[in-house]
Order: C-alpha cells, then sequence, then structure tokens
C-alpha cells in the first residue's frame, strides 16, 4: 500500500512538472522563439500552427528568398492580457558573415489554442522599424555629410579670403608706386605758351 501511495505522488509530482513544462513553453518569447526558427528552417507547417488563423497567409512574405532570416535575436517582452510584443532583430546572413540587420517586434495575440503570432502586424512592425532606421541612418548619413560640407566649405572660404587679402595688399603696393620715377628716360612735358589764333 506505502508502494502505491508513493508511486501516486512521484506521479503527481511528474504531472505537475509536465503541465508546469506545457504552460511555460507557450510564454510569448518561446512562441515567438520557436516561430521564427521554424520559418528560419522554412518549416511553414511549424509556422502555421504558431500563428494566428486570419494571418497564416502572409507567411508567403517569409519565405522570399530576400526576406528570409539566417538568424534571429529576442529582447524585451511587452506584455498585457491578450496581446504581447517581443523586441525582434533579424539577419540576413548566418553569424560571422555581414548582412542586413532588420529590427522589428514579433506581434503576439492570445487565442483559444495559448498564444500565437500575429504575421501580419509582425511585419508591419518590421517595416515600419526598417523605414525607420533607414531615415535614422540617412539622416545622419545627411548631417555628417553636411557638417564636412561646412567644414570644407569653411576651409575654402577661409583660402578664398587669404587669397583676396594678399591680391588687395599686391594691388595697394603697386598701386602706391609713382606712375613715373625720376631715372626713368621719360620724356619731359614743357609748359609753353599756347600761341594765339588769328
Amino acid at each position: 500500500m506505502k508502494n502505491v501511495k508513493n508511486m501516486g505522488v512521484l506521479l503527481l509530482i511528474g504531472l505537475a512538472l509536465v503541465l508546469n513544462g506545457c504552460t511555460q513553453s507557450d510564454t510569448p518569447k518561446n512562441v515567438t522563439e520557436r516561430f521564427w526558427k521554424a520559418v528560419q528552417l522554412r518549416d511553414m507547417e511549424t509556422a502555421k500552427q504558431l500563428a494566428t488563423w486570419d494571418t497564416v497567409s502572409y507567411l508567403k512574405y517569409l519565405q522570399a528568398k530576400k526576406a528570409h532570416p539566417e538568424r534571429f535575436e529576442l529582447g524585451e517582452v511587452m506584455l498585457s492580457e491578450t496581446r504581447a510584443e517581443v523586441a525582434t532583430t533579424l539577419y540576413t546572413q548566418k553569424y560571422g558573415k555581414s548582412g542586413v540587420k532588420i529590427p522589428g517586434a514579433t506581434v503576439l495575440l492570445k487565442t483559444e489554442q495559448g498564444w500565437r503570432v500575429d504575421v501580419k502586424k509582425t511585419l508591419n512592425s518590421v517595416v515600419k522599424h526598417t523605414i525607420d532606421n533607414m531615415f535614422d541612418q540617412l539622416n545622419g548619413f545627411m548631417q555628417k555629410s553636411l557638417k564636412e560640407l561646412d567644414m570644407s566649405l569653411s576651409e575654402s572660404m577661409d583660402e578664398v579670403g587669404k587669397a583676396l587679402e594678399e591680391g588687395a595688399k599686391e594691388l595697394r603696393k603697386e598701386l602706391s608706386k609713382p606712375l613715373f620715377s625720376p631715372d626713368d628716360n621719360q620724356p619731359k612735358v614743357i609748359d609753353r605758351p599756347l600761341s594765339k589764333q588769328i
């Protein structure tokens, strides 16, 4: 009888551990990780099971060669009762290779089946973050370019100013010289009275 009780207790502990493991694996971050691993491995059947039923058709955009992530990183989770966002960075190349870094957020909704990825909102987030990132980089590039242009123009203007100043000094020097020096063999003008006309 004691063995049966011990077996029952062990069975309950095992069942509790299994149930605890099931509920923990259904967190937004775990679902997000499983979803992106499936996309990365091109396992669209698993990705479909982890997506909301009304956004499954958007998975085709993640199958395209240019948009397909080779790896991903997950970050902070923002959570409410029915919605979650997991900061997600996608990379177009594997570790050790240079590629495009695409920041965004994976958007999940709480459904009867648990947390599921809203593929449409996730793609919108990725596109929005990518465009914002591009504008930030472009703005930074423009600011840097303008600063360099300002410095270059400033240096050029300094050089032009110095050249003008030197030219003005030379011109003043030349203008201050007498037209004829006494040593010059220039014809001398003699004052003669004007002859009277008749």
